[in-house]
C-alpha cells in the first residue's frame, strides 16, 4: 500500500546528523503549492538544530506573498484584516476598536494558532476567557474580528468554512439597555438638571436639553458646529460625529454612524431660542455649539462619564446619554408618526429598529419637531 501524502502545510520526520563542528536537522515540507522541498538548520547541538528547524518550519512560508495559507498564524491573519479594513475606509472609531481587539487579546492570547487549527472549541475557549476577564464589550469585539478574519481566510481558500458561525451568541446577562426617562416625570428631571451646580458649571444644561428636543447621539452632539445651525430656517444639520483617535485626541470624523445619520433636523422653538441665546456668547471663542468649560471639542466618553457621576443625585441610577435619544422616540411614538418619520428624526438606518429598540409601548420630518415643541411648551 502506497504511503500516504505529506498534508500541506505539515513536515515529515526530521532527521539529523552530525556536520563537521555543528549539529545539522533536516524534514521535507510541503508547500501550499503541492510540492515538497527540504528544509534545513545548523546549530551546536542536535537539540537546538532541532529547535530552530522546526521554528523555521513554522513560519516558512510567511514570507512567500500574501497568499493565505491553512499555516498562516492568526497574528499574520489579524494584521492583514487590520490592513484590508484601513484600505476600505472604515471609520477611524470601528479601526479603533478593531486594533484593540486584535493587539490587547488575539495577538497575545491566540496569535500562534494557524488559521486551521483556530477551530470552534480553541475559539469558544478564547472568547469565554475574554468575556471572564475582561467584561461583554471585550468578548463581542474579539467576536467580531475573529469573524472577519477568518470569512477572509474562507475567501481566500485558507480553510473551508468559518469556525466563527458556530460559536454561541454573546449575550449580557442580566444588564439592560439605557431606558427612557418616563414623558410624566419630564418636568422634575428637567428641573433637577437646570439646578444642578456640577451640571451648570460644565456647561452640560443646555446640551442635556438639545438631547432631549432633538435625539441626537452624543458623538454627534459633541461635533455640531455653527455653520451647520441655520437659525433663519429652524434648523440644524448633522454633518460630523467626535471620535477619540490614539495619539491625536479628540478629531471631528466628517460622516456619522450610519449611512443615514447624516440628516437636517428642524428645531423646536424652544431649542431654537436657547441656541441662539448661545450662539451670542460663544461665537467668535469657538465653533463649537457644546464646548467643554475651555472651549475644547468634548470627548463623548467623558461626557457620559460625567453624567454617570450625576444620574444617582438627579433620581435616575441607569441614565445614560441614549436614555435622552429613547425619550424622544417615546414622546413621538404616541403622536401618530409612522416608524419612518421617527427614524428619519433619530437618524436611524432601518425603521424596524426605531421600533423594536427606542419606541416605548407605554431631513427630519418637520411634524416630528411641531410635536416636540408641544411636548416641551407642557413642561414649562
Amino acid at each position: 500500500m502506497a504511503r500516504p501524502r505529506t498534508p500541506i502545510g505539515s513536515y515529515g520526520e526530521i532527521h539529523t546528523a552530525r556536520i563537521g563542528g555543528k549539529w545539522r536537522a533536516r524534514a521535507r515540507y510541503r508547500f501550499s503549492d503541492g510540492k515538497s522541498r527540504q528544509v534545513e538548520r545548523f546549530d551546536v547541538s542536535e537539540a537546538k538544530a532541532k529547535a530552530k528547524l522546526r521554528e523555521a518550519l513554522n513560519t516558512v512560508e510567511n514570507g512567500r506573498g500574501t497568499e493565505l495559507k491553512p499555516t498562516t498564524p492568526l497574528r499574520v491573519l489579524a494584521n492583514q484584516f487590520l490592513e484590508e479594513k484601513e484600505g476600505a475606509g472604515r471609520s477611524t472609531g470601528t479601526l479603533t476598536t478593531y486594533r484593540s481587539a486584535v493587539k490587547m487579546h488575539i495577538i497575545p492570547k491566540i496569535g500562534d494558532l494557524s488559521a486551521a487549527e483556530a477551530t470552534p472549541a480553541q475559539l469558544q475557549t478564547f472568547l469565554s476567557s475574554v468575556h471572564k476577564q475582561h467584561g461583554h464589550g471585550a468578548a463581542k469585539n474579539c467576536r467580531s474580528v475573529l469573524s472577519g478574519m477568518l470569512g477572509m481566510a474562507v475567501r481566500n481558500g485558507a480553510i473551508a468554512r468559518n469556525p466563527v458561525k458556530e460559536l454561541d451568541l454573546i449575550t449580557r446577562a442580566g444588564k439592560k439597555g439605557s431606558e427612557a426617562i418616563p414623558l410624566d416625570e419630564l418636568p422634575a428631571f428637567l428641573a433637577k438638571v437646570r439646578a444642578d451646580d456640577v451640571l451648570i458649571e460644565r456647561d452640560m444644561v443646555d446640551m442635556i436639553t438639545f438631547m432631549l428636543s432633538v435625539g441626537w447621539r452624543i458623538a454627534e452632539v459633541c461635533a455640531l458646529e455653527w455653520e451647520s445651525v441655520d437659525v433663519e430656517k429652524g434648523t440644524v444639520r448633522m454633518e460630523a460625529i467626535a471620535v477619540r483617535v490614539p495619539k491625536q485626541g479628540v478629531v471631528r470624523q466628517p460622516y456619522g454612524k450610519t449611512s443615514t445619520a447624516s440628516r437636517t433636523t428642524p428645531l423646536p422653538a424652544d431649542t431654537l431660542r436657547m441656541l441662539e441665546a448661545r450662539k451670542e456668547r460663544l461665537v467668535g471663542l469657538t465653533p463649537l455649539v457644546f464646548p467643554t468649560v475651555l472651549l475644547h471639542r468634548r470627548d463623548p466618553s467623558n461626557a457620559q462619564c460625567e453624567l454617570r457621576e450625576r444620574r444617582q443625585v438627579l433620581g435616575y441610577p441607569e441614565l445614560t446619554t441614549h436614555s435622552f435619544r429613547k425619550t424622544v422616540a417615546t414622546a413621538l411614538d404616541p403622536a401618530g408618526l409612522s416608524a419612518r418619520d421617527i427614524a428619519e428624526y433619530l437618524g436611524h438606518q432601518n425603521p424596524s429598529l426605531t421600533m423594536d429598540v427606542y419606541m416605548s409601548k407605554q431631513s427630519g420630518s418637520r411634524r416630528a419637531a411641531d410635536l416636540m415643541q408641544e411636548h416641551l411648551e407642557r413642561l414649562r
